[in-house]
């Protein structure tokens, strides 16, 4: 039996074909398991961060007024 060049060199090309194809399978398999870890993760934060924002709003409204103009003046001495 003689061995083709040609159908050797078809067969490896066939056989790379078929790799590739089986890892973009499973690439593809991972992709979607950790798309779904991020927005479990992302619908477990949005909650805390809401309340995050929330509570920063109310802390940055109460520090504007301490840089408010007050009629209070430190007494000073001249010689």
């Amino acid at each position: 039996m003689k061995l083709n060049s040609q159908d050797v060199f078809s067969t490896i090309i066939v056989l790379l074909l078929g790799w590739g194809a089986f890892q973009l399978y499973g690439m593809n398999a991972n992709v979607a398991v950790i798309t779904y870890k991020v927005d479990e993760n992302y619908n477990m934060i949005k909650p805390m961060w809401q309340d995050f924002l929330v509570r920063s709003a109310k802390y940055n409204e109460h520090k504007s007024k301490f840089n408010e103009l007050s009629n209070i003046h430190a007494a000073t001495e001249k010689e």
